[in-house]
């Protein structure tokens, strides 16, 4: 099925003006239909807020919490290309088209000829060698289609494909678009207001307004049809602005009259070549009907949509008369989870993974910050406790340490993906939705693709502070200290990650902090009057991560049968390592129940991030 049939297509989303307030439904669209043949190049055009991408996003699938309605299309052969293009910054164009290959052919060995065809055909052979920063809008435009077309997908759904480009690259895109509905494609974009060469390039337009369906067919009918409503196109006038305008303008009755005479997208207004203009109607008595003596109706009802009342969005392939209800219902139910790639998800693994970390080798720049911060804060850190870690009058100090040492985890982990992440998870978004690969070979592959990085870096860091602050030089004592750093810092990463994965950076940049500070406060609790705390608020600082990461540190540091201290003055109450233990109140537990519950806590952070980009991708 190449076509795009939806019928009564409602969305509406909850509104909160305030946070106190109480939350209402606003409704986006009011019950549209429509059709979108193959061969043609539809535009969903309509002003600000009048739900076009609403509506795209609906019809596709892309967006399914509040749909109502019923929607008939070729899923598995149907792609979604959003307004940004985001792509991998640091590959190349030709490396970009074999990933996509890789994640989207089963056959490898026409691989090469596809990738030439397709760049050919979108005049991007010149480009291939360039990565994608590198190139200009209109050409990444052309390389989020490439991308799509190595796997030959007949329904193509296109958000504001012209947005951000000049008049002559926006011309060549639509262009493009027309040709590749040509090829027996379905091709579908949302447009804001096109010029009028712009215009006429298009086969199908579709306006809506305030989520209501105004106008359906051909460009050319589009004047015919409001002068037979006593609305008058001005000679010379773009036909696009001025459906715009109309849909724009404040009258109030305008917009249900149009309405009524589409049905809401019921209908289909086309133009014929010996159709001079339109007859007349009643539109008061019932839908519009317009006709001649000789030719058939310029109005059209669609006839081809099987009419089901139905409660919850169904994005269905075709099926075949013998295929089982039962299949069709379990198809329903599972709906993107249980998807079908075109290879295993073990191949969907490795082929992530080689990516993330080609992008990691290239991004020098960020290898080289990273590295010199953990050697200079290696240093700082070690110079400020300068072979002190023996004296056994330094008490506090020591506990200081251990605090400086995990803060540093902490901080550098947390922030990091808190900034850089909501970039990658658009991206992610849209590769899953087009069926690349699924949500869990990829976050299998982001998990282990970083931690060769993190582990070299945190063991340059581990060495430093370890050998300058003068700790026993015991090859099994800095294991364990590297191992809690490692452990630590996973952890906070993973902190970082289910706040980077749940909100944008704004919000993140907030959240994150906030959320660390209590954390912090739990870490340096009662160091100094530890044998008062209460047991409620003990279990409490269990919560922060951070206080389980300083607990472990002390228990490496002075713990193990670690030797007396030596003591330069007459009398040092905590030379003796296991006073401090005691007097801390952290001889009771051991250093494998700390770990424990801190790869708890990580296991934790990091499920409820793939849940939250779960949530994100499938809602």
């Amino acid at each position: 099925m190449k076509d795009v049939e939806f019928q009564d297509i409602e969305y509406a989303v909850n509104v909160r003006k305030s946070f106190l307030s109480e939350s209402h439904k606003r409704t986006i669209l009011q019950g549209v239909s429509g059709v979108f043949r193959h061969g043609q190049l539809t535009a969903i055009m309509g002003p600000s807020g009048a739900g076009k991408s609403s509506l795209l996003n609906a019809i596709s699938g892309y967006r399914k919490s509040g749909v109502q309605g019923t929607v008939h299309l070729n899923k598995k052969a149907s792609c979604y290309i959003t307004q940004e293009d985001h792509h991998q910054p640091m590959l190349t164009v030709e490396e970009l088209m074999g990933i996509a290959c890789k994640l989207k052919i089963k056959d490898q060995s026409d691989c090469q000829e596809t990738i030439t065809e397709v760049l050919a055909s979108l005049n991007l052979n010149h480009r291939r060698n360039v990565t994608a920063e590198r190139l200009s809008g209109g050409e990444r435009k052309r390389l989020s289609i490439a991308l799509e077309m190595v796997a030959n997908p007949s329904i193509f759904f296109l958000d504001e494909p012209t947005s951000g480009l000049d008049e002559v690259t926006a011309a060549n895109c639509v262009r493009l678009l027309r040709d590749l509905a040509r090829q027996d494609r379905t091709v579908v974009c949302t447009i804001h207001q096109p010029s009028a060469s712009i215009f006429a390039l298009f086969d199908h337009i579709y306006v809506i307004a305030r989520g209501q369906c105004v106008y359906q067919g051909n460009p050319k009918a589009l004047v015919p049809f409001l002068a037979h409503l006593n609305i008058e196109c001005p000679r010379h006038y773009n036909p696009a602005d001025f459906i715009i305008e109309i849909c724009d303008s404040d009258t109030q009755e305008l917009i249900p009259t149009l309405a009524n005479a589409m049905q809401n997208g019921k209908s289909i207004c086309s133009e014929h070549q010996h159709v001079g203009a339109l007859a007349a109607a009643t539109i008061a008595s019932g839908p519009i009907s317009i006709s001649s003596e000789h030719e058939p109706s310029s109005l059209e009802p669609i006839s081809e949509f099987v009419l089901k009342p139905t409660v919850t969005t169904m994005i269905l392939d075709r099926q075949e008369p013998h295929v089982s209800r039962l299949v069709q219902k379990m198809k329903q139910i599972t709906r993107f989870f249980h998807n079908r790639h075109a290879v295993s998800g073990f191949v969907q693994f490795w082929v992530l993974f080689r990516l993330m970390w080609t992008k990691i080798i290239r991004n020098r720049t960020v290898l080289w910050i990273q590295l010199i911060h953990h050697i200079a804060c290696g240093i700082f850190i070690g110079l400020i406790f300068w072979n002190a870690a023996n004296d056994g009058a330094r008490m506090f100090d020591h506990l200081k340490f251990c605090l400086g040492v995990c803060f540093f985890f902490c901080y550098t982990q947390v922030m990091v993906p808190i900034l850089s992440y909501p970039r990658e998870v658009k991206l992610v978004k849209k590769e899953c939705f087009n069926r690349w690969y699924g949500l869990f070979p990829y976050y299998l592959a982001l998990t282990l693709s970083r931690l060769p990085v993190q582990l070299l870096l945190n063991i340059v860091f581990t060495l430093l502070v370890y050998w300058l602050s003068g700790l026993p030089p015991e090859f099994f004592r800095y294991c364990l200290f590297a191992l809690v750093g490692i452990i630590v810092s996973l952890c906070a990463e993973g902190f970082g990650l289910m706040i980077g994965a749940t909100f944008n950076v704004m919000n993140g940049s907030a959240i994150g902090p906030l959320t660390i500070a209590p954390f912090l406060g739990l870490a340096i609790y009662g160091f100094d009057f530890a044998p008062q705390i209460p047991v409620l608020m003990q279990w409490l600082m269990r919560v922060s991560f951070i206080r389980g990461g300083v607990v472990s540190v002390v228990l490496v540091v002075f713990g193990y049968n670690r030797a007396r201290l030596e003591c330069n003055e007459m009398y040092c109450h905590f030379d003796d390592p296991k006073v401090l233990l005691h007097y801390v109140r952290i001889d009771n537990t051991t250093l494998l129940f700390e770990l424990s519950i801190l790869i708890a806590m990580t296991l934790f952070y990091r499920l409820v991030c793939y849940l939250s980009l779960r949530r994100r991708f499938y809602k």
